[in-house]
């Protein structure tokens, strides 16, 4: 079973699979603010300290993201892709809008098949 670590106070939960991805999962309805998104790249950091791993967000739940918690995580952190898992054309706005304005330093993608992001994630 993979260790599970709690991210910004409890509204995320974080933890490294057997396959070596990462998954950071927010908590249903959560507004991902500044010091919320530095919690998880802290974290993120401090799991994977010595390599830079894949990483899946899934989104399907959270609520919206600030301005600011999105430029977070458009910064350099120990990811090396990310792929960005939800279920309505409202996550595909949300990821296409962060992806096309905040320009992350990796490779970032949109799915709403969690085998297909972990197929990506897998094949980088």
């Amino acid at each position: 079973m993979d260790e599970v670590f709690s991210v910004a106070g409890g509204k995320a939960a974080l933890s490294l699979r057997p396959d070596g991805i990462l998954h950071l999962v927010w908590a249903p309805g959560t507004y991902v603010q500044e010091e919320d998104a530095v919690s998880a790249v802290t974290m993120l950091n401090k799991i994977s300290p010595d390599h830079d791993r894949p990483l899946l967000v899934d989104m399907r739940n959270a609520g919206n993201t600030s301005s600011r918690a999105r430029d977070v995580f458009a910064d350099p952190h120990a990811v090396s892709r990310v792929a960005l898992l939800g279920e309505s054309p409202v996550d595909q706005v949300i990821a296409s809008f962060f992806t096309g304005v905040h320009r992350p330093q990796r490779p970032t993608r949109y799915f709403t098949s969690e085998a297909a992001a972990l197929s990506w994630l897998a094949g980088g």
